[in-house]
């Protein structure tokens, strides 16, 4: 996890007056004021396959320009839909 930002550093970078004309000192915007989004749910599977399976895998999504991810979506959903289609 990322270590949280010190906003009490970044007084050091605030304008002082010197008897010179200088800009106001920028704003610290709110740590709040762009929620972050909400988390990716991911998970992960290991599957054991022939070399030669996974190098058709690979060279499908590479061919294709996908991610694992989206081919195998993209394989599950065209199963799903020639199995309904019977």
């Amino acid at each position: 996890m990322p270590r949280s930002l010190d906003l009490d550093r970044l007084k050091q970078f605030e304008a002082t007056p010197s008897g010179r004309d200088h800009a106001p000192a920028p704003a610290v915007m709110s740590p709040n004021r762009w929620p972050s989004r909400e988390p990716i749910r991911d998970g992960q599977i290991s599957i054991k396959a022939p070399l030669d399976v996974i190098e058709r895998f690979r060279n499908l999504c590479k061919d294709d320009r996908r991610t694992y991810a989206d081919m195998l979506s993209i394989l599950m959903t065209e199963y799903e839909r020639k199995v309904e289609g019977r």
